[in-house]
């Protein structure tokens, strides 16, 4: 089943959803792409909020 994360930055609300299996982490990001990550220990949440950070980081930068 699918998780579901947000990030509001700059006023904008930024959703993806993530599920995993075994030990790895799937992020389905807001513009369709899929990052996957292999958990290692590390918390579901955490891992998959590092994906989406990085990608607003990168949404914001194209704005400017």
């Amino acid at each position: 089943m699918d998780e579901e994360i947000t990030l509001e930055h700059d006023g904008v609300q930024y959703t993806a959803s993530y599920s995993v299996f075994g030990d790895t982490l799937t992020v389905y990001l807001p513009n369709g792409e899929a990052r996957s990550t292999e958990l290692r220990g590390l918390p579901v949440e955490s891992a998959a909020m590092v994906h989406l950070k990085g990608y607003v980081r990168t949404a914001s930068l194209k704005k400017n």
